[in-house]
């Protein structure tokens, strides 16, 4: 992922909808452009330099609402986990490490695995933040012979959601939307 420096991802995310979008590498850290279909409502988010900006939330004195890990507003203090490390794919690396693989299959042209996650691991390993009863994460990665993710499909709390990642090393560029079309988000008063 890191080689290839860039690509393209489309996510059936089951039940909750489905996404669509492109990133690349900076720096080590991924950022990203967006679209989701959540519930007939469409969002859209742009992750760059540690910022996330989202548009498409109802309550928003602007198009874009802006997510800074550092902000003040209350939209930012609370999706702050969200940025930062989020961005970077060695965190998905250090949630996987202890987890057990399993090849299902193997060619030249590429290698499946299964792999079964502890959620605490996802969660950064903290129990105290992982409600018990949820259930170990099951996942099939395919692996292209450059060892880069073609394909994840992810079963977990009765929900498959299928990531697709192509057009890796093709250009790719993140646009920060225009500040004036930039706010952040306001709380509702009654």
């Amino acid at each position: 992922m890191l080689k290839a420096g860039s690509g393209t991802v489309t996510m059936d995310l089951g039940t909750q909808g489905s996404a669509k979008g492109s990133f690349t590498m900076k720096d080590g850290k991924m950022e990203q452009s967006m679209e989701m279909g959540i519930q007939g409502q469409t969002l859209q988010i742009v992750s760059t330099g540690g910022i996330i900006y989202m548009k498409g939330l109802p309550g928003s004195s602007k198009p874009w609402v802006k997510i800074d890990p550092k902000g003040t507003d209350p939209m930012s203090k609370m999706f702050a986990g969200l940025t930062g490390d989020m961005g970077d794919p060695r965190q998905l690396a250090t949630a996987l490490k202890g987890s057990k693989a399993t090849v299902v299959s193997s060619s030249a042209d590429e290698k499946v695995y299964d792999v079964t996650i502890d959620p605490t691991a996802l969660l950064g390993g903290s129990t105290a933040t992982a409600s018990p009863s949820v259930a170990p994460v099951k996942a099939r990665y395919t692996l292209d012979s450059q060892d880069r993710p073609t394909k994840m499909t992810v079963d977990s709390q009765g929900q498959t959601i299928n990531i697709v990642f192509s057009d890796w090393g093709k250009p790719v560029t993140i646009t920060v939307p225009p500040a004036d079309q930039v706010g952040t988000f306001q709380l509702p008063t009654s």
